[in-house]
């Protein structure tokens, strides 16, 4: 299965491959304290940097059965790595999340 998103396309494994990687070098920083000379040598450099925040794909939409957050108000999900394409199903970061109908889209919409 491929995800699409604009200016993205990954597979499912590529996302995974990346997923391991960094949850083994958030684990050796947790561990070491700072990443080791070996993980800096060839990493690239920034310069003139600050904190940013970037478009992350998300749902949007009115949740239900959610264990730390209340139903009355639409909420937006964590970053979306998969869609099912049926629209049956979506995971994010922390969960699965089961897709009833989704907001119409293009002429003649009503919502």
């Amino acid at each position: 299965m491929t995800i699409s998103f604009p200016n993205r396309q990954s597979s499912l494994a590529d996302i995974a491959v990346h997923a391991r990687r960094l949850a083994d070098a958030l684990d050796r920083l947790a561990v070491d304290g700072g990443p080791t000379p070996t993980d800096l040598v060839d990493a690239p450099v920034i310069d003139g940097w600050r904190p940013a925040h970037r478009f992350a794909p998300a749902l949007f939409g009115q949740v239900t059965g959610h264990l730390l957050l209340p139903s009355s108000k639409p909420k937006v999900t964590s970053e979306l790595f998969a869609l099912d394409p049926d629209g049956r199903w979506a995971r994010t970061w922390s969960r699965y999340y089961r897709l009833k109908a989704p907001i119409p889209s293009g002429p003649g919409s009503r919502r």
